[in-house]
Order: structure tokens, then sequence, then C-alpha cells
């Protein structure tokens, strides 16, 4: 389940030490970030330490005070009448920001990959295969059963975070939908095998410019081309049933878990606000 109208957008990197700390350190971050799938030379750490420094002038020019007005929106909400019109529209607006940060660093990307030599081709390769031999070890085991059991305890626990406790209602609710929902856990093992098979290709063209951005601007802006056809329709059901239902839990809101929510907005808004001081 995606968390409740992408907030966590809002939140990247910005628990654990300290927002500010957080914030204006993004560049060490990013690079350590990086490093765990390939060691980068120093022209390469360069590069992202001014990118992140040119972006965090137009982040908190342009998209923070974006940010905040949504989260004011978001506050008006009136959920016993809340729609999924509604819904849909706020998802729209902050996959608009995710789609501007990606813009931002897009250009940074492709000069990173077509600086990595061989070695450092093949050592990101070889750290993504764990992780997604290490993904599908955790997973492979669990049966249809076990998956939706999974899936009704993160809806649960994601919408405890943003509401509080949960009404009996409710719960029946997020019972409905974890049964309504479609297991994409195996079809994953799946993709990120085609993932790999097209990320070599991307890299064998990395010091070709035009086929590297061709390559490059599928993968992170339509990954859903390399998904096989079972695993996009299941995942448009899921989203689909998933708007219904959410939608349907928010009707049902009390006013406790109304002023928890907007308590909870409203510290995300003070966190971005001192983010521009």
């Amino acid at each position: 389940m995606k968390p409740w109208l992408l907030l966590l957008l809002v939140g990247i990197s910005l628990s654990g030490c300290g927002t500010k700390f957080v914030y204006n350190n993004a560049d060490w971050i990013a690079i350590r970030f990086v490093e765990e799938f390939v060691e980068l030379n120093d022209n390469q750490q360069e590069v992202i330490s001014f990118a992140i420094e040119d972006a965090s002038v137009w982040h908190r020019r342009e998209e923070i005070p974006a940010y905040i007005a949504e989260l004011n929106q978001i506050l008006l909400i009136s959920p016993s009448t809340f729609t999924e019109a509604q819904f849909i529209s706020h998802e729209a607006r902050w996959r608009q920001f995710s789609t501007q940060l990606l813009d931002r660093f897009y250009p940074v990307v492709t000069l990173l990959i077509a600086s990595m030599s061989d070695a450092q081709v093949e050592q990101f390769m070889n750290a993504l295969r764990v992780r997604h031999v290490q993904f599908k070890h955790q997973r492979e085991s669990e049966d249809e059963a076990e998956l939706i059991a999974l899936y009704k305890k993160r809806i649960s626990e994601n919408l405890e975070d943003w509401l509080g406790p949960l009404t009996s209602s409710q719960l029946k609710v997020i019972d409905a939908w974890a049964s309504d929902l479609q297991v994409t856990t195996p079809l994953w093992f799946e993709y990120q095998t085609q993932l790999r098979v097209e990320l070599i290709r991307l890299f064998s063209q990395r010091h070709n410019p035009d086929k590297l951005a061709a390559l490059l601007n599928s993968l992170l802006y339509s990954p859903e081309l390399f998904y096989s056809d079972q695993l996009y329709k299941r995942i448009e059901h899921n989203s689909t049933i998933g708007r219904t239902y959410l939608v349907e839990v928010i009707n049902l809101m009390t006013e406790q878990q109304t002023q928890y929510f907007r308590d909870e907005v409203r510290s995300w808004r003070d966190i971005l606000a001192e983010l521009l001081d």
C-alpha cells in the first residue's frame, strides 16, 4: 500500500538524527547510499555534492513552499465527504512533486552512469543481484495466505500511523481490502530479473549519449514498461481497489482520528517550514 496521499515523499530521510542535519548533509547521505552499491571516485563524489547543493536552493525556493501549500489543502479535507476524485487529485499532485525531483537529478544520474568504469559496473550489478536474491529468499517460502496477512498488517500499520487506533468498522474494511488484493510478490522476482537485464543493456550503452538517454528515461520514468502483463494488471487492480477501500476508511474516521491526522499533517508542515529558515 502506498502511504496515504504519498505524504511520505515529504519525509525523505528526515527522521533519525534531526531534520535540518539530514537535509543540510544530503550530499554526504546520498554518497553513502550510492556507495552501498558501488565505490565512487573523488570526481563522482564531487558531481553528487555539487548537484545536491545546487538543487537544495531550488528545492527550498520552489518545492518546499509547494509542499506546505498542499499540506494546507489536505488539512481542509472533510473525512466524511471525502471522495475518490479528491484522492486522485491529491495523489497526482504528490506524483508531480516526485517527477519534478527526478527531472532535477536526471542529468546528474546520466553523467554518473556515463563516467562509470567496467569495474564499477560489475560491482554495482553484483551488489544489486545480492539484494534481489536476499529479497527472494525472504519472501519465496511464503504462501498466498501468508502474503495477504502481511499486506493486511502493513495496511493497518500505515493507517494507524496517520489516524491512530482504528475502529472495528475500519478493521472490517481492511479485512475486505486485504482479501481483494492480488498477490504480486512472486511477479516482482521476475521483474527484478528483467531489471538487471535492462541495466546491463543500459550500462553497455553508457558511452553512447543518445542511447543511454533513451534507456535511462524508460527505466526511471516508465518502469511499468518492464513489468510482465500479469504484474501490470495486478498492480492496476490493487491500486484501483486500494483507492476505493482507503476512501471508505477515511469516510469512517472519528473526530479523534480526524484530530490525530491533522496533528500529524501539521507536524510535517512544521518540519518543512523549519527547513525554510
